[in-house]
């Protein structure tokens, strides 16, 4: 069984829309970004990714709205 990241492939540069209807794929450009270099991410990102993923808008967000 392929996990979503497999299903998805590799995260493009610019996706189409449908990319994002899977929340899954939320956050998975800078990921990689992180990953490419051996980089680690920021635990504040990898939260924001984590809350964006459940449907949660970033802080930085709901600060503006």
């Amino acid at each position: 069984m392929k996990t979503i990241h497999e299903e998805a492939g590799e995260p493009q540069m610019f996706p189409s829309l449908d990319y994002y209807k899977d929340p899954r794929n939320i956050g998975r450009w800078t990921e990689k970004r992180f990953k490419e270099p051996g980089l680690d991410m920021p635990p504040q990102i990898q939260e924001e990714i984590k809350a964006a993923r459940e449907g949660e808008l970033p802080k930085s967000l709901k600060e503006k709205l």
